[in-house]
């Protein structure tokens, strides 16, 4: 008698179990989670990352760097002097690219550095690019004064890099010998100034 009357409950258990495995095994796989970068992929997925090195000029607009381009050296909000390096780049994500540029000494070897995280500004055409009117999407490359080159660092060859990283890890990097230039209108004087080999921080500058 008791185990006959301990059966029913025992099989409405049962039969439970077996009823929320069933309804766990439908339940969706929830999606992934969404890219926050708003500015999309440049390019084409699988293809390899591709960059060309970008400038900007005393007159504010950014230009395409060849091997034997003048490079114009400029004032920043900070003040000294710096190039600044950017980049046009394809087949990557726009957003969290670190950005890397650098002025190499070719004589002593010697670099001056800089890097930077930033959203490239997709231009149309499947690439994107440093933004001529926003200095922080270029690496600021302080090379003056000029306490570090064995040389003047105007009108004599030097030699830059331009590396980027995407989010997934990927590198390019362009190398470029140029001839950097104090071609900033009305500042030319302290810029050849504090750009001289041997230039003493104080210095006055006439």
């Amino acid at each position: 008698m008791d185990r006959a009357a301990a059966s029913p409950p025992r099989v409405a258990l049962l039969a439970l179990l077996l009823a929320g495995a069933a309804c766990g095994g439908d339940r969706e796989t929830p999606p992934p989670p969404e890219d926050p970068c708003k500015l999309g992929f440049l390019g084409e997925e699988g293809e390899d990352l591709r960059i060309e090195v970008i400038a900007l000029g005393a007159d504010g607009a950014a230009r395409p760097v060849g091997d034997g381009d003048a490079l114009d050296i400029l004032m920043p909000p900070q003040g000294g002097r710096v190039v600044f390096l950017g980049v046009r780049a394809t087949n990557l994500s726009a957003c969290g690219v670190q950005l890397s540029g650098s002025l190499r000494d070719t004589v002593s070897g010697r670099v001056m550095s800089e890097s930077r995280t930033i959203n490239l500004n997709p231009t149309g055409d499947g690439w994107g690019a440093s933004v001529d009117v926003d200095i922080s999407t270029f690496a600021n490359v302080g090379v003056c004064p000029n306490n570090w080159s064995g040389r003047d660092i105007y009108d004599e060859d030097y030699e830059i890099v331009v590396q980027v990283r995407d989010r997934a890890g990927r590198m390019a990097k362009e190398t470029r010998r140029v001839r950097p230039a104090c071609g900033e209108p009305g500042l030319e004087v302290e810029c050849r100034c504090i750009c001289k080999h041997g230039y003493i921080l104080g210095e006055a500058c006439e």
